[in-house]
């Protein structure tokens, strides 16, 4: 038995000798492989060329003058990397303008392609880019278009140095424009953009800080090439901050004259914020309201047409069609219709036309109404103006020349029908206008209330015509220095706040009287005549007759409403004393007016 045991024991310890020995065998291999890889691969592959075949992969993509000023650098473990530090891109046109400067390029590459100089990279990483644009005086770009990109033919291109998948990390982009003297920067651009090969998809994910925004981008194209040489292809793209969220999903190109047709969205939270972030400050004329856009786009080369149009602005929502055309040697043009569930105006008067415009505002106002013609339709199930609330309102907006109008072709105002125009002054609605409004078989109660009417007022159906001519905005106190006129004629109505009968017996008194001793009452009336003119701070009332049963009224005179006074003669004939003849005069101020029989005012002291 205890032979047999260190039998036993004996073949353990050779078979533990064994099994070591064929673990070590491969180990020992392994380390030499690995040490003979990176021992032999850099006496291999040469770096000599790898440096020009680097840069002139840039200027194949770039379409300018590269140089790299570092040695390349490259690893094998664990994949084969290269390194390239401070490559710079210039001009190609002999003027050695910067285009360019990326702090590093890393790249992975094959083996094989290495080994004789020419590594094909995969996986390029481009660290702390800095990218500037600049649009000249003439109009033309520093960049100069890249040969690929004027080639036809996607198979040739296709022949040419690939892009790859390329990482940006750091990055930053400036655009200089001389024309208007503006810089723009997007930094902190971080992100990816996979385009294998130029007949390829094209994926791209920016990111980055513009006007202290962080700010994604997204571009999807199933035809990269086609696109940006001038054909048309599928493409989707996005732009996602937290002043404006952009989108578009169609078709377009990139030509001399770009052309698109998808649905484009566009929104924003705050109008007020949008422009801040745009301008680096706050637009006092715009609304702090949302504003969103969604609409089937097609663009040609000077037309843009906005269809199945969906608008959402200050708490309106309409829908519509609208036609833009901007030839270069006409007046651009502006086409269309749009129906409001609600327009409610007094919370974007400052939006129209602001009493005190920023430059942007001024600058927009100005290019519009003087290079633009529109002619735009609206209708609204509501519409609030001022005081006024108006329902099923059919309208158009008319620019032309610098002269602009809102025509108000039918409308329900106080249970009548309300059709009237306001007509801009060439300086804008900030410079006043005109202002006709005529009203026919309405409420007069109603209307008169609410444009805030108190006191006697007369009530029943009937017509109001209103004319008024400002240099002043509408909408400003100002306004009260406007000229104009209005008549009121009405049937089978009332003098509400007004007893004749006590009118009569306080004028045939003989002392004065405040009015609000006959206001105990309504003076019927069969037909009411109203015809006052206004302008320099008072209105004259030329006529006011009201014919009834009872007795007839007829009252005027000047009403200066700077004071807010009254002077005003009158008659009252009472059918119901022999056709008496009642005179008096009006003064005091409006609604607390004070009656002065005319036999008191000519008696001696």
């Amino acid at each position: 038995m205890r032979r047999n045991f260190l039998h036993m024991m004996r073949d353990v310890r050779l078979l533990s000798r064994l099994r070591r020995r064929h673990f070590l065998w491969p180990a020992a291999i392994g380390v030499g492989l690995a040490a003979g890889y990176n021992a032999v691969l850099p006496l291999l592959i040469s770096t000599t060329d790898v440096r020009p075949t680097v840069e002139h992969m840039l200027d194949a993509w770039s379409g300018g003058k590269s140089r790299i000023a570092s040695n390349p650098e490259i690893s094998f473990w664990p994949e084969p990397t290269l390194t390239l530090r401070s490559a710079t891109i210039e001009t190609a046109d002999g003027s050695s303008r910067k285009l360019a400067h990326i702090g590093s390029i890393t790249a992975t590459f094959s083996l094989l392609s290495a080994i004789d100089g020419t590594p094909a990279l995969r996986d390029v990483r481009l660290v702390e880019p800095v990218v500037t644009l600049e649009r000249r005086t003439d109009g033309t770009l520093n960049w100069r278009r890249p040969h690929w990109l004027a080639t036809p033919d996607v198979r040739a291109a296709d022949r040419d140095t690939p892009f790859g998948d390329v990482t940006v990390e750091n990055g930053r982009l400036q655009i200089i424009d001389l024309v208007t003297n503006q810089t723009r920067e997007f930094s902190g651009i971080s992100g990816t953009i996979a385009w294998p090969s130029y007949s390829k998809e094209l994926s791209a994910r920016l990111s980055g800080s513009l006007g202290g925004q962080m700010v994604a981008w997204t571009l999807e194209c199933n035809e990269p090439l086609s696109l940006l040489t001038g054909r048309d292809t599928a493409l989707k793209t996005s732009l996602t901050s937290a002043a404006l969220n952009l989108s578009f999903e169609g078709h377009g190109n990139l030509s001399s004259a770009p052309a698109a047709t998808g649905r484009l969205q566009v929104s924003t939270a705050s109008l007020q914020a949008l422009s801040a972030w745009y301008q680096g400050k706050g637009a006092r004329a715009l609304p702090d309201s949302g504003f969103s856009l969604s609409a089937n786009v097609t663009s040609g080369k000077a037309s843009l047409k906005l269809d199945d149009l969906h608008v959402t602005l200050g708490g309106a929502n309409a829908t519509g069609i609208l036609d833009v055309s901007t030839p270069l040697d006409n007046t651009h043009r502006l086409e269309g219709t749009l129906a409001f569930d609600r327009i409610d105006l007094n919370g974007l008067q400052p939006f129209i036309d602001p009493l005190e415009p920023d430059e942007l505002t001024q600058q927009l106002s100005d290019a519009f109404a003087r290079g633009w013609r529109a002619d735009v339709r609206l209708s609204a199930q509501e519409a609030l103006v001022g005081p006024l609330r108006l329902e099923d309102l059919a309208a158009g907006i008319i620019i032309d020349h610098g002269r602009a109008s809102i025509d108000v072709a039918d409308s329900t105002y106080a249970n009548g029908r309300l059709s009237g125009r306001l007509e801009a002054s060439e300086k804008g609605l900030a410079g006043g206008g005109k202002l006709e409004l005529v009203l026919k078989n309405a409420d007069l109660s109603a209307a008169l209330a609410g444009l805030g009417f108190t006191g006697p007022v007369p009530t029943g159906r009937g017509n109001v015509n209103f004319d008024l001519t400002t240099e002043h905005p509408f909408w400003a106190a100002q306004a009260a220095e406007a000229s104009g006129r209005i008549r009121l004629s009405l049937a089978n109505g009332n003098l509400s706040g007004f007893d004749a009968s006590a009118f009569a017996n306080l004028v045939r008194a003989g002392e004065f009287f405040s009015l609000a001793q006959a206001s105990d009452g309504n003076f019927a009336f069969q037909t009411a005549d109203i015809e006052a003119s206004f302008g320099e701070g008072s209105a004259r009332l030329n006529r006011a007759i009201f014919a009834g049963e009872t007795g007839n009224l007829s009252v005027n005179g000047v009403v200066p409403y700077r004071s807010g006074s009254l002077a005003l003669a009158g008659t009252y004939i009472d059918t119901l004393n022999a056709g008496q003849r009642l005179r008096f005069f009006v003064g005091g101020s409006w609604p607390n007016a004070v009656i002065s029989p005319l036999s008191v005012l000519g008696e001696p002291n």
